[in-house]
């Protein structure tokens, strides 16, 4: 393919992605350069995407941190940088890239290619991130915006489902760790009150755990009861020096 033919390309692809004022085309080119194929085609390597991606992946990682940030005002250090690395994983960055069909845009060596290259996640992630480095650089002033408008305005759907997927790092999965990294037990949820009317309740849950109450909580359901009184058990032992995440 020529390059004509590749601009022409580019031109088609970033104006669906909102970026029709875009025309610095060799610098989304090198995005989308696998060291496999500066290697082959015998060009520099630092043709590659490879500095690209190391400036896309601290533009996504300051986008999704504040996007967690001002979304949940509530949560520590600690489980806003568990949902982030969900985030930013190559699984879920390969996904993405997928989506938007960089994918169909990826340079790399004949023998890369044969091995499957294409639908590699370390691959795919890494050309996403390097994409992002080149909209970060040829937006100029507004390049931050541009790369948050665009993670917002296509993703959003997709970050919800991560969010929503927080089993694993919620209140009550870090306590229930806890407790088994100490005596490999469980922590036990004990249903104190239900008050209100049926449409309308409030339970009370106590967590123990080696026959001492850590925590107590409320909520609306038994499950939002049980994750508030493991959250207070996590404090509580955090004031002890039990627990330091």
């Amino acid at each position: 393919m020529s390059i004509s033919d590749r601009e022409h390309l580019y031109c088609e692809f970033l104006g669906k992605l909102g970026f029709a004022d875009s025309d610095d085309f060799s610098l989304f080119e090198k995005a989308m350069r696998h060291t496999s194929y500066v290697h082959e085609m015998d060009i520099p390597l630092e043709c590659s995407y490879e500095r690209l991606e190391f400036l896309g992946d601290a533009v996504l990682k300051l986008t999704i941190s504040k996007y967690l940030y001002l979304k949940y005002p509530n949560y520590k250090e600690g489980i806003l940088s568990k949902i982030r690395g969900e985030i930013v994983a190559d699984k879920t960055l390969a996904q993405f890239a997928t989506k938007i069909g960089l994918n169909n845009f990826i340079l790399m060596s004949k023998n890369e290619r044969k091995m499957g290259g294409e639908k590699k996640q370390s691959i795919l992630a890494c050309a996403f991130e390097a994409f992002l480095g080149a909209i970060y650089l040829t937006c100029k002033d507004c390049g931050y915006t541009k790369v948050e408008d665009f993670i917002i305005s296509n993703f959003s759907c997709d970050l919800c489902e991560i969010e929503e997927n927080l089993e694993k790092i919620n209140p009550k999965q870090q306590l229930q760790e806890y407790t088994q990294e100490k005596n490999h037990t469980l922590p036990e949820y004990t249903l104190i009150s239900k008050t209100g009317s049926e449409h309308n309740s409030t339970f009370e849950v106590t967590v123990s755990f080696e026959d001492k109450i850590l925590g107590r909580g409320f909520g609306k359901s038994k499950k939002s009861a049980q994750q508030d009184a493991a959250k207070n058990a996590l404090e509580y032992l955090k004031r002890e020096g039990q627990w330091n995440q």
